[in-house]
């Protein structure tokens, strides 16, 4: 009788923890690695918006307006900064002079950023980048 009622409880634990094993696996919604939901979404870059922009009058505006000097983005989030890619987490994100913005096209549901040196169109409700202009701001 009492080999049987280890054997139990010896079960009754191994089963459990069987069991329990995969939920502990999955974080709860909203924890975990941001990186994790990131790749699970998934956007196709040709859903996105492809403005049309012309660097060189950008530019030009950015510099006659003082809009320049500003940092660049350290070179491991840099890169992560593409097109179709959501905006990497930390970054420094920060809203467009309202004169530039006012010499740009806007689109429905898309926000354009400052981002170090680089103007950004971000799509408002995913957070994913559309379109990178490198340096304007530099």
């Amino acid at each position: 009788m009492a080999n049987s009622r280890i054997l139990s409880i010896a079960f009754t634990v191994a089963f459990a923890a069987a069991v329990s094993m995969p939920a502990a696996a999955v974080p709860p919604p909203g924890k975990g690695n941001p990186h994790d939901a990131a790749a699970a979404l998934d956007v196709d870059a040709q859903t996105l918006i492809d403005p049309d922009i012309d660097y060189e009058a950008l530019r030009s505006i950015a510099v006659s307006q003082h809009y320049t000097g500003y940092r660049a983005l350290p070179p491991g989030i840099a890169k992560n900064l593409a097109r179709g890619k959501p905006l990497p987490p930390g970054i420094a994100k920060k809203h467009v002079p309202a004169a530039l913005v006012a010499q740009l096209p806007t689109y429905p549901d898309y926000e354009w950023r400052r981002c170090g040196t680089d103007l950004v169109l971000v799509q408002i409700a995913t957070q994913v980048v559309a379109e990178v202009v490198a340096n304007i701001f530099k």
